[in-house]
């Protein structure tokens, strides 16, 4: 009986010995400054994301244009592309990469049409459209007819 009253104490004094030691995290950065003192170095922020990967539909009319998205190519119109966006700037500062998407012609009568998007760490708007027929009128020279 005696024995097994000690084995019960020595039981309780492990379970509460394991129980005091101070947890990482609870104290400062000495670990047997006891409970309650002063934290010496702030908790660390949870680290944000070095990337943001964004879904984007590109469609053309007609379809069928080759599809750039920042100088690569993704496939022909219409195509679902997963772009992957950097943060860039100095902490407090950050803004994402903005994506350029450009149409190539695939048929005559048709012109290169290209947009820059996500500007100011703005979502990509999708779907992004393209009219492959709407050409800019080409310029006239000066002082002709």
């Amino acid at each position: 009986m005696e024995k097994m009253k000690q084995l019960a104490i020595f039981l309780f004094a492990a379970a509460l010995w394991g129980c005091a030691i101070p947890q990482p995290g609870m104290t400062g950065g000495n670990p047997w400054a006891g409970f309650g003192a002063k934290r010496s170095t702030a908790l660390a922020q949870p680290a944000r994301a070095e990337y943001v990967d964004e879904v984007i539909d590109v469609a053309t009319e007609p379809p069928g244009a080759r599809i750039h998205v920042n100088d690569a190519f993704v496939g022909h119109a219409p195509v679902r592309y997963a772009v992957r966006r950097l943060w860039r700037g100095s902490p407090g500062y950050m803004v994402l990469d903005s994506v350029k998407v450009e149409a190539l012609p695939v048929a005559g009568g048709q012109c290169v049409q290209s947009g820059v998007f996500g500007e100011a760490s703005r979502k990509v708007a999708s779907p992004v459209t393209f009219n492959m027929a709407a050409c800019a009128p080409a310029a006239q020279p000066a002082g002709g007819k």
